[in-house]
């Protein structure tokens, strides 16, 4: 069945390119179904073409925006559909020469801000992040069992890496992790690996039986967010190989990680660059920092993105991320959060992490989300947003926590009680989510404390 699906996806795509005429040909994938997914990049790969990687689960203003950047000749859907939907009316794009030739894969970052880029790859930079995490833990093959999304960068790079390294991939969700992890290890693969962001992995641990299942795994890697320090311990507990693990689109996903090993011994962060990165430190003016002196993370990596769609392709291999972090003497690495999560309210600075360090400090929330809202009087409200421990609990009790810990001015002035916060397959809050619920929940705006 495969060779007859691959057989048909190439014949298809062969006769889309032949009828592009000379300009390069621009093609999104709009695809849910891991196997289609699969079945088209393998057939479109072998082209010089823009291949851009839509979240079929976008709403319409996101679609809108999105076709709007890529703006391409075809969208093709899932296989079962044998969807070619063609965009009319498209302009011509051939690029500049220096791009014109090779494939350049487009992979969504900042989808849920609303504010939707491309992040352009070619072969040469996603092989090196392949080559980087081979080196790294020392495996000819990789193989995993892919619950992430294809059109994210945690869950493309497992196809990537299978590929290159003649590795095996399983996709599968949550919900089908026994069938799943059983067809993986039937084929006695050395090497099986599992990306999981932290609410897949404590959906996972509700069953102990699952347990020993991860056991199994050479290593856990858990990024994506925040992993709450419970989570951790508990991983620690059961003896999980975890690995946290740091990276990004712009860097073909991990350029540092935490060995299992060094996890279990107790030890904190995100772990040392794989081979093809280097780590550093820097202040806003861009100068060195020394170890244990917190500032933005420079990454230096073979992996690094040619730039965002719409912009002439980068030539340089480092860039400044937007997080927070501190290198020890050892260059293990500790991602304390992202630099843009300052809101200004009542004429004060608030840093975000703070307000929800201070809170999980509580032991009454275990889960919760800090972010502004525009206002005229404030600059910014300060809004929480929390999953309670206890069904008893109150927002008076926190606030009741709170005091002396928090100055007036950084006390929230919306609180949020939520059974669970609304994050996507990636584990990124979704804000949008959260405004819509402002919007119909006028009762939980509360005065300074």
């Amino acid at each position: 069945m495969w060779k007859s699906r691959m057989d048909a996806a190439s014949s298809s795509v062969d006769s889309l390119i032949a009828n592009g005429g000379s300009e390069r040909i621009r093609i999104a994938l709009s695809v849910s179904d891991p196997e289609s997914f699969c079945t088209w990049f393998l057939a479109l790969g072998r082209y010089d073409i823009d291949l851009f990687c839509f979240n079929p689960k976008w709403g319409e203003q996101e679609h809108s925006v999105a076709m709007d950047i890529a703006r391409p000749h075809w969208v093709l859907g899932d296989f079962s559909d044998v969807r070619f939907e063609h965009t009319a009316g498209v302009e011509a794009k051939r690029g500049v020469d220096n791009i014109a030739v090779g494939l350049r894969l487009m992979i969504p970052t900042g989808g849920t801000s609303g504010k939707i880029r491309f992040t352009m790859h070619r072969w040469s930079s996603l092989s090196a992040s392949v080559y980087g995490f081979q080196v790294f833990f020392n495996v000819n093959h990789v193989s995993s069992f892919c619950v992430l999304p294809l059109y994210h960068v945690s869950g493309f790079m497992q196809l990537i890496r299978a590929l290159l390294t003649m590795g095996k991939v399983v996709f599968g969700s949550v919900d089908t992790f026994k069938e799943g992890h059983s067809v993986l290890a039937d084929a006695k693969e050395r090497g099986c690996f599992l990306s999981l962001v932290a609410t897949q992995l404590e959906r996972l641990l509700r069953d102990e039986a699952n347990v020993a299942l991860l056991r199994g795994y050479r290593a856990i890697f858990v990024g994506g967010g925040p992993v709450p320090d419970s989570l951790l311990k508990k991983g620690i507990d059961l003896e999980l190989p975890l690995a946290p693990t740091y990276g990004m689109s712009e860097t073909a996903a991990q350029v540092a990680t935490m060995e299992p090993d060094a996890f279990l011994e107790g030890r904190t962060g995100q772990g040392k660059a794989l081979p093809h990165a280097r780590l550093s430190v820097v202040d806003d003016e861009g100068s060195l920092l020394k170890a244990g002196e917190v500032g933005r993370i420079q990454i230096a990596a073979s992996s690094i993105f040619r730039g965002y769609y719409g912009e002439e392709e980068r030539l340089v291999d480092s860039i400044v991320a937007p997080d927070l972090g501190s290198l020890d003497d050892f260059g293990n690495l500790t991602v304390i959060g992202r630099s843009d999560r300052v809101i200004i309210s009542g004429g004060e600075k608030i840093d975000l992490h703070e307000i929800e360090r201070v809170l999980e400090e509580t032991r009454l929330v275990s889960d919760v989300f800090a972010f502004g809202l525009e206002d005229s009087e404030w600059g910014s409200k300060l809004v929480l947003a929390y999953v309670p421990v206890a069904e008893s609990t109150v927002d008076e009790e926190l606030r009741v926590a709170l005091r002396g810990k928090l100055s007036d001015l950084k006390m929230p002035k919306i609180w949020l009680r939520m059974k669970s916060l609304p994050r996507n397959e990636a584990g990124k809050i979704q804000t949008e989510v959260l405004f819509k619920r402002i919007e119909k929940s006028a009762d939980r705006w509360v005065g300074p404390c």
